[in-house]
């Protein structure tokens, strides 16, 4: 049976986990480690784990180095306050505490319970979201993953195409298309285009949709001379590698919509999704991903400054001696980053004053991607006022709190 001074004191909890294993280890209010123990990454390994934390009456936050994994949801089902740690900073951590640069996973465990006792009130705790919300984050992170990789395997396509066949280019300008994936997984060669039939081309062309229009007859007709084309020396494995990208490209483009499908549907079930979607250059893309973004986010005073900070559009301040510079903030969220600032980029055409101020940060020498930035630090402001009052956007009434406000992106509005 657990004393009376086990039961008054706090505990505090360090995971180095694995895929094989996992190592834990316990401190006091000390600072002593008063138990360390292994489990496997099995059910099993699991419940060994939650079972041997009830011993520890008093444990008041466990740290690990990751926010997604079967060990902190159960944790989270069990009610303890989980603190996720980067692993950079857990390695500032180490180099701080060992000299000799000592490392396993014995030490690292050690690390992070002791470190979590002494620096838990400068470190953020994992709050549960409503499952909804999660769920809907999940859905818009695995849609931007694979569009992403659709992106690395068109460029991929596009280089190798370059290479040996550059007549299937000509033939086909949008290369994006599905039906030009066909058309080099049926033509995959330029010899195999050159022996092709005109009565093919077309049949094949039909077979997809798409109208015989003078481009296309002109096209068929100049198709014959794909073979006087330099002949590759890395043809044969040029091919292969095309032939794979499609391939995938083909496998990856029926999940893409499956998922966009499943976001729209989804969607429905959030109030701010109408809001974002009246941002000027959002759209059906780039909207359930800002939505999946703010629904996240703890309502609250400081809503638009979690967002600015893990976004990275808030920047830091490094400064040395006499030496001060503003440089942007390198740990951050790196996909709602790129989020934000293709919203931004988008924006540029669609809003008239975002259009100026970028113009603006550029005559003032800002680079292309500083410019975004401050362009998106703007919208976050935008949006976190739009979710808080819960109105839409209106551009013409910016633009006149622009004015009112005696702004320089008024009075270039002005000429």
């Amino acid at each position: 049976m657990m004393n009376t001074t086990q039961e008054d004191q706090m505990y505090w909890v360090g995971i180095d986990w694995g895929e094989q294993k996992h190592t834990i280890a316990i401190c006091d209010d000390q600072r002593s480690i008063v138990s360390s123990f292994k489990t496997e990454t099995t059910l099993e390994g699991l419940n060994m784990l939650v079972t041997r934390l009830h011993e520890f009456v008093g444990v008041v936050g466990v740290a690990i180095e990751t926010p997604r994994d079967p060990v902190v949801v159960r944790l989270l089902e069990e009610g303890y306050t989980v603190y996720p740690i980067n692993p950079k900073l857990s390695h500032n951590w180490r180099k701080c505490t060992s000299v000799a640069g000592v490392k396993s996973d014995e030490y690292d465990a050690g690390m992070l319970a002791l470190e979590l006792s002494r620096r838990h009130e400068s470190l953020t705790a994992i709050r549960p979201k409503e499952a909804s919300a999660q769920e809907f984050l999940g859905l818009c992170d695995a849609l931007r993953f694979l569009i992403d990789q659709r992106t690395s395997h068109l460029q991929r396509l596009r280089a190798v195409l370059r290479r040996y066949y550059p007549a299937a280019l000509n033939f086909w300008e949008d290369i994006t298309a599905p039906s030009a994936w066909a058309f080099i997984k049926q033509f995959s060669t330029p010899s195999v285009l050159a022996k092709t039939r005109k009565d093919t081309l077309i049949k094949f062309l039909r077979a997809h949709r798409i109208g015989l229009r003078p481009c296309w007859l002109e096209r068929i007709d100049k198709s014959r001379q794909a073979a006087a084309w330099p002949a590759s020396p890395t043809a044969t494995g040029d091919e292969l590698m095309a032939l794979a990208c499609v391939a995938q490209l083909q496998a990856l483009e029926p999940r893409i919509k499956m998922l966009e499908k499943e976001i729209a549907e989804k969607g429905k079930g959030f109030e701010a999704l109408n809001l974002i979607e009246s941002l000027p250059g959002a759209g059906k893309s780039l909207a359930p991903a800002i939505t999946a973004i703010v629904v996240n986010l703890e309502e609250g005073d400081d809503t638009g400054k979690q967002l600015r900070c893990m976004a990275g559009v808030a920047p830091v301040k490094d400064e040395s001696g006499k030496r001060v510079k503003t440089v942007i903030r390198r740990r951050c969220n790196k996909r709602w980053r790129n989020i934000f600032h293709l919203f931004a980029w988008c924006s540029i055409r669609r809003s008239t004053w975002a259009n100026a101020f970028y113009k603006l940060c550029r005559e003032r020498g800002d680079t292309f991607a500083t410019a975004l930035r401050k362009l998106a630090d703007k919208w976050i402001r935008i949006i976190t006022c739009m979710i808080r009052e819960k109105r839409p956007y209106d551009e013409k009434e910016y633009i006149e709190s622009l004015r009112k406000g005696g702004s320089p992106i008024y009075e270039r509005l002005c000429g």
